[in-house]
């Protein structure tokens, strides 16, 4: 199978359709979006965001109460994204008949896709709610969910799988998982060896892992 049946219809798209207050405010987040990845969100100022966007201050007020406002507004945003694709990744439908390692294979082509369109919303957007649990807490739920999509559908091959307790198994090696990922996408992280491969070696280690922890039978 190709990567394309598994992201042909889940790129990450905004709304190509707005109006002009709609189009503001969007130039206006991705315009704060920048600035917070290469500023930071206290030194990123409402008269830099205004410059970037090319409008006045008066307009950024216009449409924010205050810089906080903006900022939980990329976090509204980022998070409906990130909901809406997480549905859409989580359709049955786009599984059908798949393998447990086609699964694994979609799923890691899928996060690594996210990273690449979505990367400055999200390091902006972590950058905004480093102190802010709540927020922290309602992201990692968001990616929980995706995490237990991807469980429940490699347990419908449970057949497949050659570990003795195979829900747990799975369970495990996702969160595995999610621990590589972001030690691929955390620029903290980039010392780790794991880091260091490409996108091709890294899901061939994924799949490695996956067929000899799991136990997999050679045609899952």
């Amino acid at each position: 199978m190709t990567k394309d049946r598994w992201l042909s219809d889940l790129h990450w798209r905004r709304p190509s359709q707005q109006t002009r207050s709609e189009r503001t405010q969007t130039a206006l987040m991705d315009a704060a979006e920048a600035l917070i990845v290469e500023k930071g969100p206290d030194a990123t100022s409402i008269a830099d965001i205004a410059q970037r966007a090319q409008c006045s201050v008066g307009t950024v007020y216009h449409h924010f109460k205050d810089k906080k406002a903006l900022y939980y507004a990329l976090f509204h945003r980022m998070t409906q994204e990130y909901a809406d694709f997480t549905r859409r990744a989580s359709d049955p439908a786009l599984w059908e008949g798949a393998t447990v390692l086609e699964l694994l294979r979609g799923y890691v082509e899928i996060m690594l896709s996210v990273k690449v369109q979505a990367g400055n919303a999200k390091a902006a957007v972590t950058a905004v709610i480093a102190d802010q649990p709540d927020l922290r807490a309602h992201v990692a739920e968001l990616q929980a969910d995706g995490r237990r999509a991807l469980r429940d559908r490699i347990l419908t091959r449970r057949d497949d799988i050659g570990h003795p307790e195979p829900e747990q198994a799975v369970g495990f090696f996702i969160d595995q998982l999610g621990a590589m990922l972001f030690a691929r996408s955390d620029a903290s992280q980039r010392v780790a060896s794991i880091a260091r491969l490409d996108d091709a070696a890294f899901m061939e280690e994924v799949l490695t892992l996956a067929r000899r922890y799991l136990r997999l039978k050679p045609e899952a």
